[in-house]
């Protein structure tokens, strides 16, 4: 059988913790944000196993594809681990855009499910936390777009997730009967506070952190694994 370090693992998008012996038969998925990789979200990750669950390092390039299209690749990982995994609950923990393409991937989900009995269910997903998520857009996006057009090309989603009331985030569905808790970071220039809140999450919180470190601040790891647990920060 052929070996990966877990680098090698976590680039090529396998990456994956084993639950600690004794631990409940939960999972946690990991999605990382833009112009980012999976290895961004490995220390998080590992803070997260340690606390008993299977834990699943989702990695894509950012920059490639839209964010419908990434959805689309997003919930087939998804779907892959349902089947690989048919009894465990899983749940998903996401940085920035990563929480935009777990919308796409759940609604979509659950899309299906209504004319599909055989389908993937919604049931099998537990909680969702995300971490400074411009569920509202970005203001740094829409401004990158207006004054850099070229960025339109080599980073296809920005002007899909900029703050522009006509951007693809607005159109983006908000999964139902699963518990979203968000974590803003009080000293985010990418994603303005006012812009994580999303209708139907159960819980909001703000911590001291930047947008593009958040993702390894001790008390989000603490907060992570709160409501993962608890439902509740």
């Amino acid at each position: 059988m052929k070996t990966f370090s877990p680098l090698s693992r976590l680039i090529s998008g396998k990456y994956y913790m084993t639950p600690p012996p004794g631990s409940d038969n939960e999972i946690v998925v990991m999605v990382h944000g833009l112009i980012r990789r999976g290895i961004n979200m490995y220390h998080l990750g590992r803070k997260i196993n340690k606390a008993g669950y299977a834990v699943y390092v989702y990695d894509y390039a950012t920059t490639t594809k839209g964010i419908a299209a990434h959805g689309k690749d997003f919930r087939a990982y998804l779907e892959k681990i349902a089947c690989e995994n048919p009894d465990s609950p899983i749940n998903i923990v996401t940085h920035s855009m990563g929480g935009i393409l777990t919308r796409e991937a759940l609604a979509a989900i659950a899309s299906a499910a209504q004319h599909d009995a055989g389908a993937l269910s919604l049931s099998r997903f537990k909680r969702v936390v995300m971490l400074a998520p411009p569920n509202h857009g970005s203001d740094a996006a829409r401004r990158a777009v207006k004054l850099l057009p070229f960025t339109r090309r080599l980073i296809k989603p920005l002007p899909e997730l900029s703050s522009h009331p006509d951007a693809y985030i607005h159109q983006v569905p908000v999964p139902q009967n699963v518990e979203i808790g968000i974590i803003a970071a009080r000293f985010d220039f990418e994603v303005s506070r006012k812009y994580t809140f999303l209708y139907g999450a159960v819980d909001h919180t703000v911590i001291n952190s930047d947008h593009s470190f958040i993702m390894y601040m001790p008390k989000a790891a603490e907060l992570c694994i709160n409501f993962l647990k608890n439902g509740h920060f």
